[in-house]
């Protein structure tokens, strides 16, 4: 009767020491994912941008370049299409800027709600 006590104890025991361990790591490593999954997206939204910025700098030197041409029909149309389509990419550029500060931000704290 003693052993199966003693056994009974050890079991409960381990249970009891297993699983006031296991979640306190588990939570903190699920916090840390999460912490990382927000600087992942930031730094995506930050290169969206940077694309986006370059795109338009293209734009505007074709923009450029059209603008020495005489002027038809046919250019001013096209220096239209490339006008719009650099306005598109400046507004692309500033709304994934926008979301980078902001997730950024929240990863700063995220990280910081750890220390």
């Amino acid at each position: 009767m003693n052993l199966k006590f003693a056994l009974i104890v050890l079991a409960v025991f381990s249970l009891l020491l297993f699983s006031a361990t296991g979640p306190v790591h588990c939570e903190r490593t699920m916090s840390l994912t999460v912490c990382q999954e927000l600087v992942n997206s930031a730094r995506g939204y930050e290169a969206r941008s940077a694309y986006h910025n370059r795109v338009a700098k293209t734009l505007m030197s074709q923009i450029q370049t059209m603008a020495k041409q005489p002027n038809t029909s046919a250019t001013v149309s096209a220096m239209d299409t490339l006008f719009s389509q650099y306005d598109e990419n400046r507004v692309m550029e500033r709304k994934y800027m926008d979301l980078y500060r902001q997730v950024s931000d929240e990863a700063n704290n995220c990280m910081k709600s750890l220390q």
